[in-house]
């Protein structure tokens, strides 16, 4: 596997799976009554879990899965999985966000309509909660989705963006500083993005290409554009280190 090297990362060996979820929720009060003649009741005050909800119920990280071509609604077979063991592994609350956009082969209409639907959630999500963090999560067409969200015009709630995470992106190009899989050295996608233009988010960026995939790498075959369930849980802990 070739990776590039990132400065604020390190990313570990292959796994599979989430880890063991975190419990939420509060424990009911216990009044433990006191016999005859001892002191008055006590009190067990209800212990508060590093997971437990926000009285406002803003999360403290909010997930945006977006998922690929044709993919139905739901987060699709990568982004969503991802999604959900973020919710299992990471410490803070996690609230997750499907992207609602049309993911067709109609292709730059709908990659435009995915740009205006996340820039939307961003703005809508950080009035609502000025607090929380965002982690973008975006497979096939929906990390070309958020690659354009962030590489043209002014990206709502930009300080937040804490992490980027995608997989077997079309406009993938081999020499950024943040992409990491298989993939052959000088060889890109089918619609590469320029060097450079993610700008202030690159330090936030990991992006996964398979050698056999033939959107991130254009002119390969075989069935890598299928197969980043694999790079998950190294997905995870990558997130999780940029979140810091």
């Amino acid at each position: 596997m070739k990776r590039s090297p990132h400065p604020r990362r390190r990313l570990a060996t292959l796994l599979t799976g989430a880890a063991v979820a975190i419990g939420a929720g509060t424990l009911a009060v216990v009044v433990v009554p006191a016999p005859a003649a001892a002191p008055a009741p006590t009190v067990v005050a209800a212990p508060q879990l590093v997971a437990d909800a926000p009285a406002d119920g803003c999360a403290e990280v909010e997930t945006i899965a977006v998922r690929g071509t044709t993919e139905r609604q739901g987060g699709g077979i990568v982004a969503g999985p991802l999604a959900s063991a973020l919710q299992d592994q990471l410490d803070q609350t996690v609230r997750t966000h499907d992207l609602v956009y049309p993911a067709s082969f109609a292709y730059q209409s709908s990659k435009r309509q995915g740009v205006t639907a996340l820039r939307a959630r961003l703005q809508q999500t950080s009035a609502a909660c000025p607090d929380t963090r965002f982690v973008l999560i975006g497979y096939s067409q929906g990390a070309d989705v958020i690659g354009d969200a962030l590489s043209s015009g002014t990206v709502p709630a930009a300080d937040r963006i804490g992490a980027i995470a995608m997989f077997g992106d079309p406009a993938f190009n081999s020499r950024e500083p943040f992409v990491t899989g298989s993939f052959r050295a000088g060889t890109n996608g089918v619609l590469p993005r320029a060097t450079g233009a993610f700008g202030r988010f690159t330090d936030s960026v990991v992006s996964f290409c398979n050698r056999d995939d033939n959107v991130c790498q254009r002119g390969a075959t075989g069935t890598g554009h299928f197969r980043y369930g694999a790079d998950r849980q190294e997905a995870v802990e990558a997130v999780a280190e940029l979140l810091g």
